[in-house]
């Protein structure tokens, strides 16, 4: 639509801005395993989680598996980048694999999307990287020395924390990409 969103649209536009769990409960999609694309109907506890990640700047999370505590914490960074302009969010992930798996999140969550709600429009689409006209980033890399170095991070999310290898030194480096006042979410279950 060339001349914009409607009145009604505007509104909702607002409302998905102010508040990321409207958003991912009105909004976002997943991939089930065996219903295919469904609407991500979130738990209390999946919303108590992102309204922490809203109020606190480090969120740590030990968790039993398959949660979707991953799964609400990329719909989470989705938000982040169309809502605001200029966010670098990385995830860290165990492995290449289960980063590329982090980006499919992101991207199911995004195609289901109208198309008036994706105000900033998508530049660049990769297994590892989406970047948006606003600026705006999602990057998923697997865990190395040199992870997110010389990056001034908006949202950093490490994923499956307690099995990457060397996780104390990996975080020393992560750490200082942080130093602008980004946020940080680990999730990993035990």
């Amino acid at each position: 639509n060339m001349s914009g969103p409607t009145a009604t649209q505007a509104k909702e536009i607002v409302k998905c801005g102010k508040d990321p769990v409207y958003f991912i409960n009105k909004y976002a999609k997943i991939q089930h395993p065996t219903r295919g694309t469904i609407r991500f109907d979130t738990y209390p506890f999946q919303d108590m989680c992102v309204k922490a990640y809203m109020k606190h700047r480090f969120s740590v999370i030990i968790k039993s598996r398959q949660l979707g505590l991953s799964t609400v914490s990329a719909i989470y960074a989705v938000w982040l980048a169309i809502f605001y302009r200029d966010k670098n969010n990385l995830i860290n992930a165990t492995k290449l694999a289960v980063a590329q798996n982090f980006i499919r999140k992101v991207k199911v969550a995004l195609d289901a999307l109208p198309k008036w709600l994706m105000m900033p429009t998508v530049t660049e689409r990769t297994k590892t990287h989406i970047a948006f006209s606003n600026g705006s980033q999602v990057k998923a890399i697997p865990p190395s020395e040199d992870a997110g170095r010389s990056e001034a991070l908006s949202l950093l999310i490490v994923d499956e924390a307690a099995f990457i290898r060397n996780f104390d030194e990996l975080w020393l480096g992560l750490y200082s990409t942080l130093s602008t006042g980004g946020r940080a979410i680990t999730v990993s279950y035990t």
